[in-house]
This record gives C-alpha cells, sequence and structure tokens, in this order.
C-alpha cells in the first residue's frame, strides 16, 4: 500500500499507536507486582528425577525490572537534572556494592592462590565454586599443599549484594516515580 492509498484508507491514522504513557504505566505495574511480592533468595533443589533445578532469585527479578523501567525512561533522564544528580548517589551505592561485596579473581602460581588485585571486584554467583588450599601431613611423610575448588564459598556475599541491591532499586524506583510525575504522565488521560 502507498503511502496516496493510506490517506484515502479510513482505517488508517497519522498518528501513532503507540503511548509512551502507557507503556510507562505497565512496566511500573511490572514492577509493583514483582516488589510486592516477598523477595526470596535463588537457590538450587532438585526435581522428582534427580535432576539439579535453580528456583529464581526474586530479587535478580526486581531489580531487572526497575532497570527496564529506566531505560524505557531514557529520554525523560537525560533532559532531567534533578533525576541524574540522584542517580549518580546510587551508582557510588553500587560501587560500594561491589567493593563490600565482590571477590577478586585469582590465578593460581606454583601452588599459590594469588588474588588478581588489578583486576576489578566481581560478585560471586550462587555456588560458584573458588579455589581453597589446603595442608595435609600424614605421619611420617612431609607437608602436601593441596588446591581445591569449593562450591558456595562466598555465597553469603552473593546474598548480601543481592540484598543491598534491592534496597538500591527501591530507592531508584521511587525516584523514577518522581521523574514520571515530573513527566506528567500520571496526570494524561490514557487512549486506546
Amino acid at each position: 500500500m502507498t503511502d496516496d492509498e493510506n490517506l484515502d484508507n479510513p482505517e488508517y491514522s497519522h498518528k501513532s499507536d503507540f503511548s509512551k504513557a502507557e507503556v510507562v504505566k505497565l512496566q511500573v505495574q511490572k514492577c509493583n507486582e514483582i516488589r510486592s511480592k516477598e523477595m526470596k533468595e535463588g537457590y538450587f533443589n532438585y526435581d522428582d528425577k534427580g535432576n539439579k533445578v535453580y528456583v529464581p532469585d526474586s530479587r535478580k527479578e526486581w531489580v531487572s525490572a526497575v532497570k527496564a523501567l529506566r531505560q524505557l525512561l531514557q529520554p525523560e533522564i537525560n533532559r532531567d537534572k534533578k533525576y541524574l544528580e540522584y542517580e549518580k548517589q546510587l551508582i557510588k551505592l553500587e560501587e560500594t556494592a561491589i567493593h563490600s561485596f565482590g571477590v577478586y579473581p585469582t590465578k593460581i602460581e606454583q601452588g599459590n592462590i594469588i588474588p588478581i588485585k588489578e583486576a576489578r571486584k566481581v560478585i560471586p554467583y550462587l555456588d560458584q565454586p573458588f579455589p581453597v588450599a589446603h595442608t595435609s601431613r600424614k605421619p611420617g611423610e612431609a607437608t602436601r599443599k593441596k588446591i581445591e575448588k569449593v562450591p558456595g564459598l562466598y555465597n553469603d556475599n552473593f546474598h548480601q549484594y543481592w540484598d543491598m541491591m534491592v534496597n538500591i532499586y527501591d530507592l531508584l524506583f521511587g525516584e523514577l516515580n518522581a521523574l514520571i510525575d515530573r513527566c506528567n504522565y500520571f496526570k494524561q488521560e490514557i487512549s486506546y
């Protein structure tokens, strides 16, 4: 269909069916739905066949939902100095969380575990195996050094990080709602 034919078509409209206010409303509702539930840690379990399965972490769902809302509002964010200043503070809080609960990657050299301090700290994932050095000595034998990977060594760091992220993204969600209000999205009449 050409543009001229579209103009003659009574069902054709120059107005887009896209309503930013409606899309924002739907994402805010999704965020509200996720956050109104208990924030539960993810964990591994076993199904009836003995297969290891992961039960999703609702804290990660919450953070992802707020990130999606933030991306949706990127043009409005770029124009709002108040929001940008507030977000700088939240970015510092995220960096603090990584500094507090992150771990340095490691390398093994000559039987020693060496943290790579030049690297950026990373948040371990749940049950991630990390190398641990053990020494053992049997009677009459020399001391032996053994390195083995131990899963879940930093699970506490993982959980504390994600608990802190929930609090940070609670603050971000509040500020995104204030931004939405400044954009008058709450006052617009949504049409279909």
